[in-house]
C-alpha cells in the first residue's frame, strides 16, 4: 500500500447535485465546507443537470484541479462517471443522496462528518470501471423484479429513500411482475431458464444497503452475478428480507457465479438499470476490464477495503 506523502492542501472542485435527495446536498452544504476549507482548496459549483455537471468535471481537469468532491448520491456518481473516466480525475463522494451505496460499497462513511475527513494529502482506493452497454457504472445493474422496482422508485423521487421507499417499491412492484425467460451467457458459458430477475454487481448492495452480492468486490476484476430463479411472489416477498444481511445466496433458486463479460437476452426485452438509473434495454451487456478509477478516501483509521495509492 502506497500513502501520499504529507505537503499541502489539495484543490478540490466541489460539484453539488440540487436535485440529490430532494435538495439535502444544498442544505447540509453550509455545514459540509467549514469542516472541508480546513484542509483543502474549495471551489464549489451546483450543477444544473448531468450535461452540467460533466462539463463542470472537463472544466476542473483543464483548469488544474487535483480532484472533484460530488455531493450526491448513486444517480449523482452515475451520471459524473464518463466524465471521470474521460479526464481520469480522482475524486470523492459526499454522500447525501437517498441510498448512498457506492460510498457504502467503496468505504466511504455515510456519516457526513467522517465523510468530509479528507486528510491534507489524500490517498486513493483503486476500483474497477464496469460497463453495462458501453456506459460506465459504479455499483450495480439490474434487470427484471428490480428494474420494475426501479422504474418505480424513479417515479418516487422527492418522496421517501433508502431502505423504506425501496420496500414501498418492491411491494408494489408484486403486483405487476411477472417472471421471464432469459438466454444468459457468462464468459462465453451459456445458462438460460425462467427468472424473476439478475442482478450484475461490482459491489456487495444497492437499494440502500441490501447485500444483494454479498460478495462482491469493488475492486477484484470480475463481476458477481445474482440470479433469482422463477419462484412465487409469496415467496420472493418471504425471503426478502434476507437480503439485507446478504443470506439469500443460500436459498436453492439463487445462483451466483463471477465473470468478466455478461450477455444478456430476454425474448420479452424489458429495461435496464444501473445505479438506480435507466440504461436502456435488453439486450444487455455488462463487462469490466483493466480499468481503474482512483476515489478520495477520508481518513477513517484501519481501512480495509480496495488497494490505496497516493493522489499524485
Amino acid at each position: 500500500m502506497e500513502e501520499a506523502a504529507t505537503g499541502a492542501a489539495v484543490n478540490l472542485r466541489v460539484i453539488i447535485n440540487p436535485h440529490a435527495a430532494n435538495g439535502r446536498a444544498l442544505r447540509w452544504w453550509p455545514k459540509l465546507e467549514p469542516l472541508l476549507s480546513r484542509r483543502h482548496h474549495l471551489q464549489c459549483t451546483v450543477s444544473l443537470n448531468p450535461a452540467d455537471m460533466r462539463r463542470e468535471i472537463a472544466k476542473a481537469k483543464h483548469e488544474g484541479a487535483d480532484g472533484i468532491l460530488l455531493a450526491g448520491g448513486d444517480g449523482t456518481v452515475h451520471e459524473a462517471l464518463p466524465a471521470i473516466g474521460e479526464t481520469d480525475m480522482p475524486f470523492g463522494v459526499l454522500p447525501v443522496g437517498r441510498g448512498n451505496d457506492f460510498a457504502r460499497n467503496v468505504g466511504i462513511p455515510l456519516h457526513l462528518r467522517r465523510a468530509c475527513a479528507l486528510p491534507s494529502s489524500p490517498s486513493c482506493a483503486l476500483i474497477d470501471l464496469p460497463f453495462v452497454n458501453g456506459a460506465p457504472f459504479g455499483s450495480i445493474a439490474c434487470v427484471g423484479f428490480d428494474a420494475v422496482v426501479n422504474r418505480l422508485a424513479h417515479g418516487r423521487r422527492g418522496c421517501v429513500g433508502g431502505r423504506m421507499g425501496y420496500m414501498i417499491c418492491v411491494v408494489k412492484a408484486l403486483r405487476l411482475f411477472r417472471p421471464f425467460e432469459i438466454d444468459m451467457r457468462l464468459d462465453g458459458v451459456r445458462w438460460a431458464g425462467r427468472v424473476m430477475m439478475v442482478a450484475v454487481a461490482n459491489g456487495p448492495c444497492y437499494g440502500g444497503g441490501m447485500r444483494i452480492a454479498p460478495s462482491a468486490s469493488v475492486s477484484d476484476g470480475r463481476l458477481t452475478v445474482c440470479i433469482v430463479r422463477e419462484t412465487s411472489k409469496r415467496e420472493l416477498l418471504a425471503q426478502f428480507p434476507r437480503v439485507f444481511r446478504g443470506t439469500h445466496v443460500s436459498h436453492p433458486n439463487v445462483i451466483v457465479r463471477d465473470a468478466r463479460t455478461v450477455h444478456i437476452v430476454a425474448p420479452a426485452g424489458g429495461e435496464v438499470f444501473a445505479d438506480g438509473e435507466p440504461c436502456g434495454i435488453l439486450p444487455v451487456e455488462c463487462r469490466i476490464g483493466a480499468r481503474r478509477l482512483r476515489v478520495l478516501m477520508p481518513d477513517t483509521g484501519a481501512f480495509c477495503g480496495p488497494e490505496k495509492t497516493a493522489l499524485s
